[in-house]
């Protein structure tokens, strides 16, 4: 993979990093898994520390925004599509719980990152706080992501669908968001 090639990867998953942190509704990890597919699993890392670092910076965003303007935050959240009154209310039931736990458990269940960054700006969380925890909860999220589209397409090529990959990266992700918005649709 040539520099230049690499720096792309890099900035693609810091773009969509900070983009999903902040107005985005597509996860970062459809980049990142189509890396695993294309450049393997160390170099989908890498790129996930991008996108966890870059999300952190939207996060702070977020979460200014929320201290200094509640309503206006959560109004723009509320026109993000597939967020709706019920994710504000379950993520600051969450903030004002065990917040660390619940951002971590939050990034895999279907709550919003960026809703938990204008909560915990609401709830008056220290930025530095908010921003170790963050970074820990993307990363684990996205290595989580990596992991498990990794070991979806090595057992593809175990049973000789190896040129199906593609197809397999689409598939993915077209069930998860299919599934996912039929959910938020129906709750």
């Amino acid at each position: 993979m040539g520099l230049k090639h690499q720096r792309a990867w890099f900035a693609g998953a810091a773009l969509w990093g900070f983009a999903e942190a902040t107005t985005f509704f597509v996860v970062p990890d459809v980049l990142l898994t189509a890396a695993v597919l294309m450049l393997g699993v160390a170099a989908a890392l890498r790129f996930a520390g991008a996108a966890a670092i870059a999300a952190v910076v939207g996060g702070m965003v977020m979460l200014a925004w929320g201290a200094g303007d509640v309503d206006g935050a959560r109004g723009f959240l509320l026109a993000i599509p597939l967020i709706g009154g019920d994710l504000l209310a379950r993520v600051q039931t969450d903030i004002a719980g065990a917040w660390p736990a619940n951002l971590t458990i939050g990034a895999i269940t279907g709550a919003p990152y960026k809703i938990y960054a204008v909560e915990a700006g609401a709830a008056g969380i220290t930025p530095l706080a908010f921003a170790v925890v963050s970074f820990a909860a993307r990363l684990a999220r996205f290595t989580l992501v990596i992991a498990l589209f990794a070991l979806g397409l090595r057992l593809l090529r175990l049973v000789g669908g190896a040129r199906f990959g593609l197809a397999f990266l689409i598939v993915v992700w077209v069930g998860v968001y299919g599934i996912y918005g039929f959910i938020r649709v129906h709750s």
